[in-house]
């Protein structure tokens, strides 16, 4: 069974995946934002899941030979099993997008069977370029400016 879950995240947080332009005068520091989000999920005992594929929004403005990539790995707590789902932006490119990413099936991560455990997120965005001039902006959110992370996830019985 594959069921799709919206997971919204609270406004406060918008800031942390909106990656500043590079470039002239823009600290390194600056080309790089990550997001870690825990989430305990309820869900009904004798079944557990994992992560399928997600979908993200946001908007790329990349000038040429800039590289802009948007990631999300995911793992349970208490497990060193992950999984990453990443989307490559190549400039030049200009306008938002709307990407979905599918988890490989061999690096599927299920949930624990019996207990529960939070489900990780670690997001970033991050810019490149071996031109120091060049400009790029990238973001994690949608049009609206609300970020929501849309997840699908697959579920097994124990």
């Amino acid at each position: 069974m594959v069921a799709v879950v919206a997971l919204k995240v609270p406004s406060a947080l918008t800031s942390l995946l909106i990656v500043k332009p590079i470039g002239p005068g823009v600290a390194v520091s600056q080309s790089r934002k990550n997001c870690q989000l825990n989430l305990d999920l309820k869900y009904p005992g004798g079944f557990q899941y994992s992560i399928l594929n997600t979908v993200y929004r946001g908007y790329a403005g990349l000038d040429a030979g800039v590289t802009g990539v948007q990631s999300t790995t995911f793992y349970f707590s208490g497990q060193t099993a992950q999984t990453t789902t990443s989307t490559t932006f190549k400039g030049p490119v200009s306008g938002d997008y709307a990407t979905q990413d599918s988890v490989d099936l061999t690096s599927t991560i299920w949930s624990p069977c019996g207990s529960t455990a939070a489900l990780n997120m670690n997001s970033q965005v991050r810019l490149t370029s071996p031109n120091n001039n060049a400009k790029g902006l990238l973001t994690d959110d949608s049009i609206d400016g609300k970020i929501t992370f849309v997840v699908g996830v697959q579920w097994q019985k124990c």
